[in-house]
Parts: C-alpha cells; structure tokens; sequence
C-alpha cells in the first residue's frame, strides 16, 4: 500500500508544479498562454483530485485486504482448533477449559462460577423419547388396554414358572431309581394316587386297607420293609413269587416316584376294615425325622 502512495504523491505534486508554472508563464508571455489557453487550470485541478481519490481507494482497498486475511486466518485458527476437539466434546458440546469465558455468566458465589453450557442434543433426544414413550405406555395401559397390566404379567410369568418347575422335574424324575428317589410334593401324591386308583385298588382296596390279595399298606408293618426307597423297588421290581408283578414296563421311573410317594403318605391314615398286620415292624428314620420337625 505505501509503495503505491509513494508513486501517486510525487504524480500529483508535479502536476501542481505544473499548473502554477504554466500560471506564471501565461502572465509573462502572452504568445505561451494562448498556446495554454485551451487546456483550462480546471482540468489540472479535477486531475489532482482523481489522483487524490485513487489514493484514498488504494488505502481502503489495502485496509479491506488487511481486514480479509486477518478474518482467514481467524478461520483457519478455529478450523484447526475444531480438528482437535475429541469426539466425546463434539457429542456433548462442551467447550475448552480456556474458553470458558464465553460461557460466564458473571455470576459467581464462594468461588464458583455458572458457566452456560449447552444440553447435548443427544440427552434432548432421549428425554423427548422418554416423554413419547410415556403418552405410547399410558394409552396402551390405561386406554386401549392392549397390554397387559402387572397383575396379569405375574400371572403370565407364574404360568411361565410351573412350565419350566415341570419341564425340570420331569427331567429329574426320568433319572430317579431306588437309590436317589424322595418323597413327592402334593402334586406328585395326587398324581400317585390316580396311578393307584386305576391300577393298585384291586389288590390293595380303594384306600389301601389291603384284601385277600394284598397286604395293608396304611400300618407300620411290612413284608419287605417300608420307606419310599423301599416302596419305589417292590413296585419297580415286584415279587412275582409272592404275587406282585413287577411295574417297570408299565409305568415311568417318575410314575413309579409319584405311586411310591403316594402308598407312603397312606401311613397312619386308619381307613375302615383294614387287614391284619403283615411282616415286621418298619419306622422309616427320615419319616420319624420329619414328622418330628414338624411338631417342633
């Protein structure tokens, strides 16, 4: 810029210089200043003025070109600098420690300041869905009753339970022997029971009283000892030679599990016209236990 101005002065001096001298020569010789006489000093004058003018224009070009590169490389200051914001600033929106400033808001108590930081849009997001959500739940819930309430979902899953509790007992109860067999739920007992009432009443009684075939299975007395193990083998194996056939091609080891457990809740049940004592004396330790725990 200066350069420019160092070449326009002199221009515009010189013809100042040469305006005043062809002043002087018109009022010393009248032959040169008929000769100048159709150039006016006007046109001196308006041609100093334009050099003038270029001179001013030069300057505010200079200074908008000096006003444009500051302003790029202000750009390339914040390009660079939005390079090296992180991800984790870019999802959140925070802003750099020594930027805070434009954050203040001049408002500061015990020594810390309240900085006006922007939501992250992604926390915006989820609230809006949050709140959708809740309209979408209530109106389902409460209007068209198209979904379940909390009642119906625990009776949901407590149907859900006893499919799963019977898919596993039926898994133990299909490995269960004479060595690892327990006594049945009341389920189990109910189930026993219909297995016994269409099977076992004939040689046993209806309630187990015993007949002229079979033995009493309600005393404490057996002829080849009591207990739900030993209950689980004489109904798995039978005793051909003394006329109870053997039921494991009939029944299931489960099935076998749930008749036992039956025959040994007949115990103390005192039905009417039971038969005589048969064999010996049998108390089942784990029976005696239990029955024990549970009067304490």
């Amino acid at each position: 810029m200066e350069k420019y101005i160092k070449i326009i002065l002199p221009v515009a001096f010189n013809l100042l210089f040469i305006a005043a001298s062809n002043a002087q020569e018109v009022a010393g010789n009248n032959s040169v200043s008929s000769k100048l006489s159709s150039v006016p000093i006007d046109i001196y004058i308006m041609l100093i003025i334009i050099f003038l003018e270029l001179i001013i224009i030069l300057y505010l070009a200079g200074a908008i070109l000096q006003f444009v590169n500051m302003k790029t490389r202000v750009q390339s200051i914040e390009t660079e600098k939005i390079k090296k914001v992180s991800w984790f600033e870019r999802l959140n929106k925070t802003v750099a420690i020594e930027d805070e400033a434009i954050l203040d808001l001049k408002h500061n108590y015990d020594g810390i300041r309240e900085l006006d930081n922007k939501t992250p849009g992604w926390w915006i997001f989820a609230f809006y869905f949050t709140i959708l959500f809740g309209v979408v739940y209530l109106y389902r819930a409460f209007v068209s009753e198209s979904m379940p309430d909390q009642y119906a979902e625990l009776k949901q899953e407590y149907a859900l339970a006893e499919i799963s509790k019977s898919k596993v007992l039926s898994k133990i109860t299909s490995d269960v022997d004479e060595s690892n067999v327990m006594m049945l739920d009341a389920v189990g007992i109910a189930k026993g029971s219909m297995t016994f009432k269409a099977n076992c009443v004939v040689c046993h009684g209806e309630h187990g009283e015993g007949n002229v075939v079979g033995p009493n299975l309600t005393d404490q007395y057996w002829i080849h000892k009591g207990g739900i193990k030993n209950i689980f083998k004489t109904i798995k194996y039978g005793w051909p030679e003394k006329g109870m056939k053997s039921w494991k091609d009939d029944f299931s080891s489960s099935q076998i599990a749930e008749l036992a457990s039956f025959v040994e809740s007949l115990q103390g049940s005192n039905p009417p016209n039971p038969k005589e004592k048969q064999g010996e004396l049998f108390i089942d330790s784990l029976t005696t236990s239990t029955a024990i725990d549970s009067i304490h």
